[in-house]
C-alpha cells in the first residue's frame, strides 16, 4: 500500500512540475507567433498566438508518437524571422487577381511549413542530415548573431510601444515612455533572475514584472503600450479559403513558389541543425544515445502536420528540453503531457495571456536577441599577444584566426540584415563547405599509439619497464588536430568507443588543436564523465592552465554541472601518471619506500659480489631535497650518479617541461662525465632524492686497476645510452611530424658542445 501511495505521489509531483514547465514557456511561444505574423497587422495578433501555440501542441504530440526522444519542439527565433520574411513577400505580392487574401497567405505559409517538414524527413530517410553538424563555428556563430540582430530589430518597435509589425523608424519617432519603462524593467528582471535559480523561468518573471508595472502606470493614467490580447483558435486555414479567382490562379503564379521553396529549404536546414544539436545535448544528459536521423524524421513529420494544422514551423529547443528533463527525468512520456498542458491552457484559460504587455514581450525579445549574438565575436584573440617578458608582440597565427573567423561571421550577419536570413543561411552553407574542406581534409584523430609504442620520459628500472611493455596496451595516446566542434568531437567520441575495454587511460594530445567550441567542449566533458563512471581515465594534455581553449572547457563544465575535464600540463606528465596506475595494478611497486640496493641498479647489472664491493667503495651517497638541483647547466661534469631513491628530472633552465625523468635504479649525467665536459641542462629532484655519486677520477682508476670491472661498467653505460637514444629518436620523429620542420624541437634544447652524439643532452 505504501508503495502504491509513493507512486501516486511521484506521479502527482511530476505532473505539477510538467505543468509548471509547460505553462511557463507559453508566453515565449506566443511571442514568436506575434513576430512571425506581424506583417499581417495588429488585427492578426490573437490568431497569431493561437496558431503558434497550436503548432507547438501538434508538433510535440506528433514527434513524440513518431519515435522522437525527450525533445521539446517549439517556435524558435530564427524560424519566426524566416516566417515573417515569407509573410512579407506574400503580403507585398501582386498577381493578376490583386493582392493575396489573408486566408491564402496563411494557407501558403502552412504549405511551406509542411514542405520544410517533408525535406527534413527526406534528410533523415537518406541518413544525410548529420552533415549539417559539421558546420564550422564561425558560420554557426554568424548565423546565431544574425538571428540575434534581426530579433532585436524586429522586437524594438514592440518594446517602444508601437507593437509588432510597425516600422522601426516610426516607433523611434514616437516612443511611449511608459512602454519603454515596462520593457526596461522586464529586461532587467529577466537578466537578474537568470543569474540565480528562481522557481520560475527568468523570462516569465520578467514578463510578470512588466505586467505589474504596466498595471501600476495605467492606474495613474500614464500612457503605456497595448496588451498582447487573448490567443484564439479560429477555423483551420483551408476552411477559410474564399471562393475567389486566387484558387484558380495559384498554380500559374510561379513567382510565389520561389520564396516558398527558399523558405522550406532554409527551415529544413535550420531545423535539422537544431534537432541534431538538441539530440546530442539531451541524450548526453540522459546517457541514452539515439539515432539522430530517426529524430530528424520524427521532427520532419511533426512540422508536416503542424503546418497542415495551420501552425508555424517548430524545431527542438535545448533549453526547453533540458528544463523538461530536469522536471521529470524518469517520465518517458513527458513530452505528450507537456503538449496537452499547453493545449489545455489554450482552450480553457487563454485569458491568462491577455494581460501581458506588448512592450514587456518586446523587451524580453530584445534581450534574447542581444544574448543570441555570439560573444565569441568580441572574445576572439587579438592581433597582439604578450610575450613572457610582458612585451606585446605580433602573432601571425592569431591574425589568420581573426581574419578568417571574423570575415565569415560578419559576412553572414551583413547579408542577413541586407538580404534576409534565408540568404544568410544560403551563404553560410556555402562558406561552411569551403571551411570544412579546408579545415577537415585531415582526420581530427591524427595518430593513435598504445603505451607500448609511446612511453613517458620516465626512465625506469628493467623490471618496471618489462611490466609496462606487457601491460602498456592499457594506455592509449590519441593525438588530435584541427578544430574541435560538433562534428569532429563526435568523431573523437566514436574513436574512443571503438577502443577495447581493457584500455584504462586515454591521453588526448591537444597540441595541434587550434580551437574548441561550446558544443565540442560539452560532448568531450560528457564522454569524460562516462569514462570516470566506469573507472577509466580520459586526460587532456598540452593546454596550459590559462589557455583560453581550456577556459572554455572549464566554463562549459561549470554551466552544465558536469565534472571538470582532467588536464595534464603536457603529454609526458599524463603518460607518466597513466604508467603509475598500470604499475599500481600489478605486483610492481610504483615507488620504492626505501633506497634500492646497488645490485638492482642499471650500472651494477651482471656484477658479482666481489665486484659490487669494489664498486661500492668508490661511491659516495648524496641526498637532495625536492625541487633542489643535483647539478645545473654549465657545471663541470666531474661525476655521474645512480638514483637509488626518488626521481630526478632533466630540464632546461627556466622551463617546466622536462626532457627526461629518471626513476630509482637508473644513471644520470654519465655521458658528460665520460667526456669531462659541461652539463647542458639542469637536474632537479622531483621527489626527495638519494643518489650514489661515481666520480670520473674513480672510474678512470678502475679502468687501470680493475679492467674487467671497468669493462662491465662501461658496457652497462653503453646499453643505457643506446636505449635512451632510441627513445630520443622516437621523440624527435614525433616533434618533426608535428611541426613539419626538419629540425630538433626547441623543447629538447642544445646538445653538449663537446659531444658528437646528438642524443647526449647531459
Amino acid at each position: 500500500m505504501d508503495l502504491m501511495e509513493g507512486r501516486r505521489a511521484s506521479v502527482a509531483n511530476n505532473s505539477v512540475r510538467l505543468l509548471s514547465v509547460a505553462w511557463s514557456q507559453v508566453p515565449e511561444s506566443a511571442a514568436y507567433g506575434l513576430l512571425a505574423l506581424a506583417p499581417l497587422g495588429a488585427g492578426m495578433s490573437s490568431r497569431a498566438m493561437g496558431l503558434a501555440l497550436l503548432g507547438a501542441v501538434v508538433a510535440n504530440l506528433v514527434a513524440a508518437f513518431a519515435g522522437a526522444g525527450r525533445l521539446v519542439t517549439a517556435p524558435r527565433a530564427a524560424l519566426s524571422l524566416l516566417t515573417a520574411g515569407l509573410v512579407t513577400a506574400l503580403v507585398t505580392y501582386r498577381g493578376q487577381s490583386g493582392p493575396l487574401p489573408e486566408a491564402v497567405i496563411l494557407g501558403l505559409v502552412a504549405l511551406s511549413v509542411a514542405a520544410a517538414g517533408g525535406l527534413q524527413m527526406i534528410l533523415g530517410a537518406l541518413r544525410i542530415g548529420s552533415i549539417v553538424k559539421y558546420t564550422p563555428h564561425p558560420v554557426r556563430g554568424g548565423l546565431m548573431s544574425a538571428v540575434g540582430v534581426l530579433l532585436v530589430l524586429g522586437a524594438l518597435p514592440a518594446a517602444l510601444g508601437a507593437g509588432f509589425g510597425h516600422r522601426l523608424e516610426d516607433a523611434l519617432a514616437h516612443p511611449a515612455p511608459g512602454a519603454l519603462l515596462v520593457a526596461g524593467i522586464s529586461m532587467v528582471v529577466t537578466l537578474v533572475a537568470a543569474r540565480g535559480r528562481p522557481p520560475l523561468p527568468p523570462v516569465l518573471l520578467g514578463l510578470l514584472a512588466g505586467a505589474v508595472l504596466q498595471a501600476t502606470l495605467h492606474a495613474f493614467s500614464l500612457p503605456v503600450g497595448p496588451l498582447v490580447g487573448v490567443p484564439v483558435l479560429s477555423w483551420p486555414w483551408f476552411m477559410q479559403l474564399p471562393d475567389a479567382p486566387w484558387l484558380i490562379d495559384l498554380p500559374s503564379q510561379q513567382a510565389l513558389w520561389v520564396p516558398m521553396a527558399v523558405f522550406a529549404a532554409t527551415v529544413a536546414a535550420l531545423g535539422a541543425l537544431d534537432t541534431l544539436l538538441a539530440t546530442s545535448v539531451v541524450d548526453g544528459r540522459l546517457r541514452r544515445p539515439r539515432d539522430a536521423n530517426r529524430e530528424l524524421r520524427a521532427q520532419g513529420l511533426a512540422n508536416v502536420l503542424a503546418g497542415l494544422a495551420g501552425g508555424l514551423p517548430n524545431s527542438p529547443s535545448v533549453q526547453r528540453s533540458l528544463a523538461l528533463v530536469e522536471a521529470a527525468p524518469e517520465t518517458r512520456r513527458s513530452v505528450p503531457v507537456y503538449a496537452v498542458a499547453i493545449l489545455g491552457l489554450l482552450v480553457l484559460v487563454p485569458q491568462v495571456l491577455g494581460w501581458l504587455p506588448v512592450s514587456a514581450i518586446g523587451g524580453v525579445l530584445v534581450l534574447q536577441g542581444a544574448q543570441t549574438i555570439d560573444p565569441w565575436l568580441w572574445r576572439t584573440p587579438t592581433l597582439l599577444r604578450r610575450s613572457g617578458s610582458g612585451v606585446l608582440v605580433y602573432d601571425p597565427a592569431q591574425r589568420r584566426l581573426l581574419l578568417d573567423n571574423w570575415v565569415v561571421a560578419l559576412t553572414v550577419v551583413a547579408i542577413s540584415i541586407v538580404l534576409g536570413l534565408a540568404a544568410a543561411v544560403a551563404v553560410g552553407a556555402a562558406l561552411a563547405v569551403l571551411l570544412f574542406v579546408r579545415a577537415n581534409m585531415r582526420q581530427v584523430v591524427r595518430s593513435q599509439h598504445t603505451g607500448t609504442q609511446r612511453r613517458s620520459m620516465k626512465i625506469r628500472p628493467p623490471q618496471a619497464a618489462e611490466v609496462l611493455l606487457q601491460h602498456g596496451a592499457a594506455i592509449v595516446l590519441m593525438e588530435l588536430q584541427g578544430a574541435l566542434f560538433f562534428g569532429t568531437v563526435d568523431t573523437v567520441r566514436a574513436s574512443l568507443e571503438q577502443l577495447p575495454t581493457s584500455v584504462n587511460t586515454v591521453v588526448l594530445d591537444l597540441f595541434l588543436v587550434g580551437e574548441i567550441d561550446a558544443t565540442g567542449a560539452r560532448i568531450l566533458l560528457e564522454v569524460a564523465e562516462d569514462w570516470a563512471r566506469h573507472g577509466r581515465h580520459l586526460v587532456a594534455a598540452e593546454w596550459a592552465e590559462n589557455d583560453p581553449r581550456r577556459r572554455i572547457v572549464d566554463a562549459i563544465a561549470r554551466s552544465a554541472g558536469l565534472p571538470p575535464l582532467v588536464f595534464a600540463s603536457d603529454v609526458d606528465q599524463a603518460l607518466e601518471a597513466a604508467e603509475e596506475r598500470v604499475l599500481a595494478g600489478t605486483s610492481m611497486p610504483t615507488a620504492a619506500p626505501q633506497a634500492i640496493e646497488l645490485g638492482h641498479t642499471l650500472l651494477a647489472k651482471g656484477l658479482d659480489e666481489s665486484e659490487l664491493l669494489l664498486l661500492r667503495a668508490e661511491l659516495q651517497t648524496e641526498h637532495v631535497a625536492t625541487g633542489a638541483l643535483l647539478f645545473r647547466q654549465g657545471d663541470p661534469a666531474d661525476a655521474f650518479y645512480l638514483t637509488v631513491q626518488g626521481d630526478v628530472g632533466i630540464r632546461l633552465p627556466g622551463s617546466q617541461r622536462r626532457l627526461v625523468s629518471f626513476a630509482p635504479g637508473t644513471m644520470v649525467g654519465e655521458m658528460a662525465a665520460l667526456e669531462r665536459g659541461l652539463r647542458s641542462a639542469d637536474a632537479v629532484a622531483e621527489t626527495p632524492l638519494t643518489v650514489l655519486r661515481l666520480s670520473a677520477d674513480a672510474l678512470e682508476r678502475l679502468r687501470h686497476e680493475q679492467p674487467v670491472l671497468a669493462a662491465k661498467l662501461l658496457n652497462n653505460i653503453a646499453l643505457h645510452l643506446a636505449s635512451r637514444l632510441r627513445e630520443l629518436t622516437q621523440d624527435l620523429s614525433t616533434w618533426v611530424a608535428r611541426t613539419g620542420l626538419p629540425s630538433i624541437p626547441p623543447a629538447l634544447g642544445p646538445v653538449s658542445a663537446n659531444s658528437d652524439d646528438p642524443g647526449e643532452v647531459l
